[in-house]
């Protein structure tokens, strides 16, 4: 075990994490406001830490990674950008100890499942609260591997313990030139958003806010009313347009911005993610119709076009309390955020890829059914999927429903009623945010006992890193390899 590496990992995360702070410190002080000594004196403690702590296990830093560093690294990393994430909601005396630690994880895993009660903020605490999500959207990791010195040859177990999906594509021939590269389009597409928002009427302030947690498909928002205190169809549809593009695979943009122009047409996965969005958009918006819980065909699919991307995408912005709406709506919502965005994305939820490759298993079944002996391959596009990956992704699934039913009869213990224990379990592994009935999307998860928060604080990072980066260390086998 290469302790010294991770040394090394978990300080470059804390200087991280620091300078973040020191970022919302100086919105503070353009705004004027009362939390500025407060974020000053958490930025300075993450850097009193994390600067030693860096010069200590440099050594480290050009180390060939095994196994348990990999996954070891990726799970340490998350858990202490939660720890000192937790310190400037501890000092500004926003929240005790175990909701700050609550509302951390909530951010950097892009959860936004808040206990935030009182929206009246001042402008730094509140940016901290959206720049954690944006930071958690691409991966910690993922910047690290993209902005230091190469990991020896084990640089790609962090980076496969962090990716979203069944595996993680280069998209390079060199992993760090792969990391970079997401991190470039993320930054490029945060910044076309933000210039967007400023040309359709909002403040730099939302503006920023709003698209840190739309490309993160965070949900953080500082409005109390989410995206609907806007009111403004504009903003609306640029907010959706970015939550499809962050629900999308990032290495499909980098092959369109590489002269592949056809390449996320012909991709099945997306044309899959778009398909879901706009079958699910109808379907919702005619339900409400039906149920004539609105007043026009308008205004019923403008708010079902916009929950159903938020939820899908798994970013989490309400303009609407969707738990008033008739039952169909709410379980097709619900089932929504199992399926989550594409793998490379910055979505949670299952993925459409691995929906897709059980929905093709199963085909196969039937097909064997009528032709025992027939060899039949499951094709994803042009290229047949190897048999062991096809395991991986029943097994995953398989696990990924053990831990909604386990985590729901944890959750019950706290005395809370099914629908909220369900949805708020559903919510937090698929890093959606707001579920139904006391956790929907006007209430918050403030009421939730401390057990039963702890246990939604775990679901937070079993969810963000996909269940194995977190599970294998608790298994006899990793440490007997």
């Amino acid at each position: 075990m290469n302790r010294r590496f991770l040394g090394y990992l978990m300080a470059v995360v804390v200087i991280a994490v620091g300078i973040g702070i020191f970022a919302s410190a100086i919105v503070s002080a353009i705004y004027g406001d009362s939390d500025l000594v407060d974020l000053i004196i958490s930025g300075a403690i993450c850097l009193a830490v994390g600067i030693p702590a860096f010069f200590i296990s440099r050594e480290g830093r050009r180390a060939h990674l095994g196994f348990r560093e990999g996954f070891l690294g990726v799970v340490c990393s998350w858990v202490v950008a939660t720890i000192f994430g937790a310190i400037p909601y501890v000092i500004t005396g926003l929240f005790g100890p175990l909701d700050a630690l609550f509302e951390s994880i909530s951010g950097f895993t892009t959860t936004g499942a808040s206990v935030l009660t009182d929206y009246d903020q001042p402008h730094g605490i509140m940016f901290w609260r959206s720049l954690s999500q944006w930071y958690g959207g691409m991966g910690i990791v993922a910047l690290f591997i993209a902005l230091l010195p190469a990991v020896g040859g084990g640089a790609i177990r962090l980076f496969a313990a962090e990716a979203p999906g069944p595996s993680p594509e280069r998209m390079t021939p060199r992993l760090r030139d792969t990391a970079k590269n997401l991190w470039l389009i993320y930054v490029g597409l945060s910044v076309a958003q933000v210039l967007i928002l400023l040309a359709v009427g909002l403040g730099p302030f939302d503006a920023i806010t709003h698209t840190f947690t739309t490309m993160a498909t965070g949900g953080f928002s500082p409005e109390a009313a989410s995206v609907g205190a806007f009111d403004s169809w504009s903003v609306e549809l640029v907010i959706v347009i970015f939550m499809v593009l962050a629900g999308g695979n990032f290495a499909l943009y980098f092959a369109l911005l590489s002269g592949k122009r056809w390449a996320i047409l012909r991709d099945p996965e997306f044309r899959l993610y778009l398909g879901i969005l706009a079958v699910s958009t109808v379907a919702i918006g005619g339900s409400l119709l039906i149920a004539k819980s609105h007043l026009g065909f308008t205004g019923a699919f403008r708010e079902a076009m916009f929950q159903t991307v938020s939820i899908q995408t798994t970013t989490g912005f309400a303009t609407a309390d969707f738990d008033s709406w008739n039952s169909f709506a709410k379980t097709l919502l619900l089932l929504l955020m199992f399926v989550g965005g594409c793998a490379g994305s910055t979505a949670g939820g299952v993925k459409v890829v691995r929906l897709l490759l059980v929905g093709k298993s199963a085909n196969r079944v039937l097909r064997r059914e009528i032709h025992p002996r027939a060899v039949i391959p499951v094709r994803l596009g042009r290229r047949a999927v190897p048999e062991h990956l096809l395991t991986a992704v029943l097994g995953f699934c398989f696990l990924w429903l053990m831990t909604f039913v386990v985590g729901t009869l944890l959750l019950s213990i706290s005395n809370v009623s099914i629908v909220t224990a369900a949805s708020a379990v559903a919510a937090t592994l698929n890093v959606v945010g707001p579920g139904l009935d006391a956790v929907g999307p006007m209430a918050n998860y403030a009421f939730i006992d401390p057990f039963g928060k702890i246990v939604l604080m775990f679901l937070m990072l079993l969810g963000r890193l996909e269940l194995f980066a977190v599970l294998l260390p608790l298994t006899r086998t990793f440490w007997s390899r």
